[in-house]
């Protein structure tokens, strides 16, 4: 005779993503089981701990929470317009240093020059993201901005490490090709 006990799946598997998705860069305020209260914009969920980035802007100060999802008792959404300011903020200040640096033009022309290197190296290229402004090949590997080799996202490590030292070695002259 087998003990059979049941296990409660995690919550990663019952709760819908879009559940999360609906607090992100939105105002909310987070209850906590020993009734403390935290108030800020939503950076992001984990989906695995439960745990709230809440971020909250005070003249030239940024105070940022990180309330554990095990201890939460309720939230409820305070400000629903997203205006793009706030987003662009929260964005920025966990974006790479080098990104804010570069100027829009900066950032296109290392966006075009690298597409066509990769054009030139046989592999299928688009154009994907809000704002076209992220590389994609096939689907199985995306580069963000500033498009270095540091910047490729794939879950195939293979073909991260091969596209990783193609832009590692593209010259710095090959558009003159």
């Amino acid at each position: 005779m087998s003990d059979e006990t049941e296990i409660d799946p995690h919550n990663i598997f019952i709760k819908d993503p879009d559940e999360w998705m609906q607090y992100v860069y939105k105002q909310v305020n987070v209850l906590v089981e020993d009734g403390s209260e935290y108030t800020g914009w939503v950076y992001t969920i984990d989906p695995v701990s439960e745990c709230i980035v809440l971020m909250t802007f005070n003249d030239d100060k940024t105070k940022m929470d990180i309330i554990n999802g095990s201890s939460v008792s309720s939230i409820s959404i305070i400000d629903e317009d997203t205006e793009l300011h706030i987003k662009a903020k929260l964005d920025a200040m966990f974006r790479p240093k080098e990104t804010s640096l570069l100027t829009e033009e900066e950032l296109e022309s290392l966006k075009k020059r690298l597409k066509l290197w990769l054009i030139k190296n046989r592999l299928p290229v688009q154009l994907t993201g809000n704002n076209d402004e992220i590389l994609s090949i096939s689907d199985a590997l995306f580069i963000e901005p500033p498009y270095g080799a540091d910047n490729c996202r794939s879950t195939n490590e293979i073909i991260l490490g091969r596209i990783q030292g193609l832009i590692k070695n593209m010259p710095a002259d090959h558009e003159d090709w």
